[in-house]
């Protein structure tokens, strides 16, 4: 039935127009990496970095709006992002794991960031999962910086109904960090014939809008 289903679902998949749709939102993604290289990264300062100072260049800005397409982080505070800055208490905030004041924790974050590039590209998963970045902004990252090799999909809940409805979500996996939820279903795309030469982005507009379809539509998530 699995099977039927799928095949149907590909069968009928307007694959060309999200293809265009993929070329527009690279070249958005193109900007931001022009800006926010790796060595940009190293002399990163906070004002470039946060939220809340109406700079819509931002890097959070660009992650959580401008490139809102490639998947969303919306729906959490600002302390997502580990430090932001407070319009109402016009002051920088922070996550206290990263330190004890807005300053140490903005350089602590800023380390994290560079190493979860740098892991990212390394494709070391341990490290990934220990990163103290929040989780839905570690996934956002890696797939505006590697979309050949992260999904952008970025909540659990819905990492968890799509490798169910296709019949991966193992014990195993459901007790995985979702760096690992994520590369099931890429393996799982991979070793379909006609999926396999899907770009990632493409995959995940299929599960998103065509099957099994938009996770929060459904009563088990």
């Amino acid at each position: 039935m699995l099977n039927n289903e799928l095949q149907i679902a590909k069968d009928t998949f307007n694959l060309p127009a999200i293809e265009q749709e993929e070329r527009e939102l690279m070249k958005l993604r193109g900007e931001f990496l022009s800006y926010f290289s790796v060595a940009k990264l190293h002399s990163l300062t906070i004002e470039e970095y946060v939220v809340g100072l109406q700079n819509t260049e931002s890097f959070c800005y660009w992650l959580e709006r401008t490139l809102h397409r490639l998947g969303s982080i919306s729906g959490q505070p600002s302390y997502k992002f580990g430090v932001w800055y407070s319009p109402t208490k016009r002051e920088y905030c922070f996550e206290q794991r990263f330190g004890d004041n807005y300053k140490e924790a903005f350089q602590a974050l800023k380390t994290s960031l560079i190493n979860l590039i740098e892991d990212g590209e390394r494709e070391d998963y341990a490290s990934i999962s220990k990163n103290p970045i929040n989780s839905s902004i570690k996934g956002k990252i890696l797939a505006v910086y590697f979309p050949e090799k992260y999904m952008n999909v970025y909540a659990k809940k819905h990492l968890d109904y799509y490798l169910t409805a296709l019949g991966l979500n193992t014990s195993e996996l459901k007790r995985s960090d979702v760096v690992y939820k994520r590369t099931a279903l890429l393996k799982f795309k991979n070793e379909d014939e006609e999926m396999k030469h899907w770009s990632n982005y493409t995959f995940s507009k299929f599960l998103w809008s065509h099957y099994p379809k938009d996770p929060r539509r459904s009563s088990a998530v």
